[in-house]
């Protein structure tokens, strides 16, 4: 009984930490769905999310499935804003990840040959840490939208 009361204390005061620091833990893998978001693309067929957030280290992977194909991309950040460079085969990716308030904002400058594309993704995890909220705004040279994107946790 000891044991039980101790553990319930020490999570008690992980969580409480956890909401004093204002930086929610991210962790966990995520369903799309396509009812509660707003979209201006075509909605994929399935999506899935998932992340490893063990502070300041922020990983997240990504599989999304239109029309049967399947697209999975993923990356590993810091959330304290610095500069990531990734280099793809057409394209490279400047990309940072900082706190704005509780919410996890991630900033991504796209550079093809001579376009350039921005997205900015600003990820809120909901109270009882089962929701993301994705607010994402994307402007490129042929392409500029505004998604929500709601993900429950599986």
């Amino acid at each position: 009984m000891t044991y039980l009361l101790f553990t319930a204390l020490i999570v008690l005061l992980s969580i409480a930490y956890n909401k004093e620091s204002g930086k929610p833990d991210f962790s966990g893998t995520y369903i799309f769905n396509a009812q509660k978001s707003k979209l201006e693309i075509p909605a994929p067929s399935s999506a899935t999310f998932t992340i490893e957030h063990k502070e300041p280290l922020f990983k997240i992977s990504r599989t999304i499935v239109f029309d049967e194909k399947s697209d999975t991309w993923g990356i590993e950040l810091t959330t304290d804003g610095r500069d990531i460079i990734v280099e793809e085969s057409e394209r490279t990716l400047h990309c940072r990840a900082y706190w704005k308030g509780e919410d996890l904002a991630f900033d991504t400058a796209i550079i093809m040959k001579d376009k350039r594309a921005a997205n900015f993704v600003q990820y809120h995890l909901s109270d009882d840490g089962i929701t993301i909220t994705a607010t994402e705004c994307f402007r490129g040279p042929t392409n500029q939208y505004d998604n929500i994107w709601v993900l429950y946790r599986s």
